[in-house]
């Protein structure tokens, strides 16, 4: 609007109240259009003449922003309509328009004075909305709302309300009669505030809160209705949500009344400010160990917590922040752990959680001495009537050291952290020291103290020192005496090195081996020569006093006699030895014989068996006559007559066959009569055939047949002679095992002959 028609304007409403006049005619209504700014400042307010209408931009608004609006009309009715930038256009045209401005935020045939809350219908852009004071008879008004009449009057005020921190809804809103509207719905935190007020604006209602299994029913929660609101008086009700409807869902229902209901409703929360401690601990931890505490916990479905604090020593400093946090002590005890939760207004509230923090680790004994020394093992040793001062200063503890006792050998001493120990008496003795925290906790260590004195040993070595010399391999007995002020001979020790260049103690000292200890050595030494050897005597405080001795080793008489008596001796033992074994054979080969002859052979044959054998088996060197008979692994033994039956047999079987040329008539005859050859015959055939090749003994000659006969164990001799070759032909006797030869002529193909040395009969075949 230019600067000329605000002045216009203002002079006129402010001097004479012009009027806006109208247009003549049905045509669509001309109106007059102002900004908001124009007519805000306006104190008598601005005339609208019968007839005509003015349009005020009140500018782009959002859903998102409450406008506090305040009307009031003087002098006559008028209607005052709000539309949006495309509904403003259907009043413009003079087109019906009910259906097109916002219910809520209009008043038809209004007079008096008005105000309301309202905020723009929920769009995805802002939108430019218009008021309308309409004082005319507008063609698309139905004939409802105010017709015209007088001049009237109005000033309006509109700004973007108040808002609370937590809102919850704050609108206008239009109910027909009866009508039930669930206006929201919520869910926060037991213990939050909800407040809420009703500015009714025409018609009454009741408003409450129901959950959401009341949705169906009449039944509301208890405390949270305001009824019957109606005039023009505010209603406020507050709220707090218990324990039971902790982050329940709820809803605000309003319900009209028999006439409807126009009303503004603003609620709020004021959301609770409580912080919690979770602990997965159990409220307990130990010295030095982290413990987990959570926030998470903290009511917070507003977002109304900007930031959480920790306090883990109640110092009133900031030990850590967030929801999840670790914390820890280094000393036991009740621990208050302060919890901080800061609002987003600023507000503060401090929750107090208690720790118990234990202390279960035992201390660490340790003992520190002043006096004295301490040994290769880590044992302390003192001198006889000398002071040692112990103490438990350097004893640690997670926590603190409460207190300390000292114990020695078992016998309680002192309860002082430092204690000083003496002795009179040289020996060994344990200090035990005990440690106790604050919490009970306790621990012990103990330090051995070897009490000495100071006095050496002498050494007495007059008795070693009168053997000088010493025979090779002779035991010799060496004593080593001592003489002490303080220790007694029988708390003295002595070691002998017996080996002056080789350290096998690995000290570094190899004069001082125990090689031997007592005070008695027996010796013997194996080699001529120097030999040494060392002697050292120690007291119970291990002082100690040493010698080396030196003695001539010499080489014993010599022993070629001896040699020679024991070499006669062993000669003694082989003679004897050989006449005992050959008399213990000839009496096992006597034995032999006779165990054959009682087996049925002839003495001269059983002794050529027995030398035989002992020929041709290697035995032992005592074998026993069984072993020399051969019969031990049970062989037969035969008789030469059993031998020279069975050779017949064989050369007959041989001759004739076996069963097949048997004669038939065999079993009619008289059996044949053996007859037992003489071995001197056979010793005499044998040598006939050696004096007279050209005529040996023929059997079965093929081309002349003989007339003589063959007889067991001897040769059949032709009775005539015929001029033929003759072959040799060598064997072995099958009895004796012995080897022969005989001459048999050409013509002959086999011939049986006596084994001239044991007289058995043999067969020969060509």
């Amino acid at each position: 609007m230019s600067g000329p028609r605000f002045l216009v304007i203002l002079l006129a409403g402010l001097l004479i109240a012009p009027l806006v006049t109208a247009t003549e005619g049905r045509a669509p209504p001309q109106c007059a259009e102002f900004d908001l700014s124009d007519v805000v400042t306006t104190s008598s307010g601005v005339a609208v003449d019968p007839g005509a209408c003015i349009i005020i931009d009140i500018g782009v608004r959002s859903h998102t922003t409450t406008l506090a609006i305040d009307i009031e009309v003087l002098d006559d009715a008028m209607d005052v309509l709000m539309f949006d930038q495309n509904s403003i256009q259907t009043y413009q045209n003079g087109q019906n328009y009910r259906s097109s401005f916002n219910q809520e935020a209009t008043f038809e045939s209004m007079v008096g004075s008005q105000w309301l809350d309202w905020a723009p219908p929920q769009s995805i852009n802002p939108k430019n909305w218009y008021i309308v004071f309409d004082n005319s008879a507008h063609d698309g008004d139905e004939g409802m709302g105010d017709q015209g009449g007088m001049t009237a009057r109005f000033k309006i005020q509109l700004a973007p309300a108040s808002v609370e921190d937590y809102p919850l809804i704050h609108d206008t809103f239009k109910l027909e009669a009866g009508e039930r509207v669930n206006l929201v719905d919520f869910n926060v935190d037991s213990g939050t505030e909800l407040t809420y007020w009703v500015h009714p604006l025409a018609g009454s209602g009741d408003i409450f809160i129901q959950s959401d299994n009341q949705l169906a029913g009449d039944l509301i929660i208890s405390g949270t209705n305001i009824d019957d609101f109606g005039g023009q008086e505010t209603t406020q009700l507050e709220w707090e949500i218990s324990e039971f409807l902790n982050l329940q869902n709820l809803n605000l229902i309003v319900e009209a009344g028999s006439t409807g209901a126009h009303f503004t409703l603003k609620a709020w929360f004021d959301p609770i400010l409580a912080p919690t401690v979770t602990d997965y601990d159990n409220s307990t931890t130990t010295i030095g160990e982290k413990i987990t505490l959570d926030a998470s916990n903290t009511p917070n479905s507003l977002q109304q917590v900007r930031s959480l604090s920790w306090d883990f020593d109640s110092d009133g400093l900031e030990d850590a922040v967030g929801n999840l946090v670790e914390a820890s002590w280094s000393t036991p005890g009740m621990k208050n752990v302060n919890l901080t939760a800061e609002s987003q207004s600023g507000a503060v509230t401090v929750t107090t959680y208690q720790i118990e923090v234990l202390d279960v680790v035992s201390p660490t004994a340790v003992i520190t001495g002043t006096g004295g020394s301490l040994d290769l093992n880590g044992d302390r040793r003192l001198l006889r009537l000398s002071d040692l001062i112990l103490q438990a200063s350097n004893s640690d503890d997670d926590h603190a050291i409460a207190s300390a006792s000292w114990s020695v050998d078992g016998e309680q001493a002192s309860s002082a952290s430092q204690f000083t120990v003496s002795w009179s008496e040289i020996g060994t003795y344990t200090v035990t020291l005990t440690v106790t925290d604050p919490s009970g906790n306790s621990a012990q260590t103990n330090t051995t103290i070897v009490v000495y004195d100071d006095t050496e040993p002498i050494l007495v070595t007059s008795s070693i020192s009168d053997i000088s010399e010493v025979e090779m391999g002779e035991k010799v007995e060496f004593q080593a005496k001592a003489a002490d002020e303080w220790d007694d001979q029988d708390d003295l020790r002595f070691t002998w090195d017996l080996n002056l260049e080789r350290d096998s103690n690995g000290d570094g000292d190899a004069t001082n081996d125990p090689d031997f200890v007592g005070p008695n050595l027996e010796i013997s030494f194996d080699e001529a020569g120097k030999a040494k050897f060392a002697v050292t005597v120690y007291d119970q405080s291990n002082n100690s006093d040493f010698e080396i001795f030196e003695v001539l080793v010499t080489e014993p008489p010599s022993q070629t006699g001896l040699f020679a008596i024991i070499a006669v001796v062993f000669a003694v033992i082989i003679v004897v030895s050989g006449v005992v074994l050959f008399g213990y054979k000839g009496v096992q080969r006597r034995h032999a014989i006779e165990l054959l002859m009682v087996r049925g052979l002839s003495r001269d044959e059983a002794t050529s068996r027995v030398y035989e054998i002992s020929r041709s088996i290697k035995l032992p060197a005592f074998a026993k006559a069984a072993q020399m008979a051969g019969i031990t692994d049970g062989a037969e033994v035969k008789s030469a007559a059993e031998l020279q039956s069975d050779a017949k047999s064989a050369e007959f079987n041989a001759i004739y066959g076996e069963s097949q040329n048997t004669d038939p008539n065999a079993g009619f005859r008289p059996a044949p009569t053996v007859r037992r050859v003489d071995p001197a015959l056979a010793e005499a055939a044998l040598a006939a055939f050696a004096d007279e090749p050209e005529m040996p003994a023929v059997v079965n000659s093929s081309p002349s047949p003989s007339t003589g006969k063959v007889r067991s164990g001897g040769v059949a001799l032709p009775q005539q002679q015929t001029q033929a070759s003759n072959h040799s032909l060598s064997s072995q006797c099958s009895a004796c095992g012995k080897p022969f030869s005989v001459q048999i002529p050409s013509s002959v193909r086999s011939a049986v002959v006596a084994c001239p040395h044991c007289g058995t009969d043999q067969l020969f075949e060509r």
